[in-house]
């Protein structure tokens, strides 16, 4: 038989829609349907178990994209190792000191006004201000000054006052102490005489450069009854 020969033997055949053909409805629901067409109870819970881990899977790792978690994550969660950042002690010997400690007698430098006199006393005043390279500190408010002659002889002196708090000295500071001698009524002492200052935390007094242009730093004798007294008002910021 050709193809031409088969071709008529298949068009003379009935249709299926032919010879009284009867389509089948299909069923609503999945219940609905034929049990021969039905998949087995196990395949579907397979199916749904495969899809269900799949589905854990997938929150697993967008978890882990959200959370930042990558390479150097151990098992556990914790950072590996080789992943935690680590400090040298080279790096933290080279990190240089801040400040804020006790200013030193090395920390401060000081200068003062000519001396001048009002009222039977001499005064001056004291700048006091942070050593050129130094790091900020903290003054003490507490101080003693003393008078000495240029034999060495300590001619009045201040009680060393009780430390009253501190202040900041940072680059640019400065503050200032007034000085007043009062009533001196002994022997005229051996010139030139010298105003030294001991801060809060100091070990020793520190001379202050007092220039020589102004009054004579001996004050008039007000009353032989009366001591000398020597002073200190201050330490504010200047202005």
């Amino acid at each position: 038989m050709n193809d031409q020969e088969l071709e008529r033997d298949l068009r003379s055949q009935p249709s299926p829609r032919e010879a009284g053909y009867t389509p089948t409805r299909l069923p609503m629901t999945l219940d609905g349907a034929p049990s021969a067409g039905r998949p087995s109870p196990l395949p579907r819970a397979v199916m749904l178990a495969g899809a269900g881990v799949a589905g854990a899977l997938a929150v697993a790792v967008a978890a882990g994209v959200f959370s930042g978690s990558g390479p150097g994550v151990g098992a556990t969660g914790s950072a590996s190792p080789s992943a935690r950042a680590t400090t040298s002690p080279s790096a933290v010997a080279s990190t240089p000191a801040s400040g804020g400690g006790a200013c030193g007698q090395q920390d401060v430098t000081m200068s003062a006004e000519p001396w001048g006199g009002a009222a039977g006393s001499r005064g001056t005043v004291v700048t006091l201000s942070l050593a050129g390279g130094r790091e900020a500190c903290m003054l003490g408010k507490g101080l003693a000054a003393e008078i000495v002659d240029a034999d060495g002889n300590v001619l009045v002196t201040t009680a060393a006052a009780e430390p009253g708090g501190s202040v900041s000295l940072s680059p640019g500071d400065s503050f200032t102490i007034g000085i007043t001698w009062s009533n001196w009524c002994a022997a005229v002492p051996s010139a030139p005489v010298t105003l030294s200052l001991k801060m809060s935390g100091w070990a020793s007094f520190v001379a202050v450069p007092v220039p020589t242009s102004g009054a004579d730093p001996v004050p008039p004798c007000m009353g032989s009854t009366e001591p000398t007294v020597l002073s200190w008002s201050g330490l504010e910021p200047q202005q």
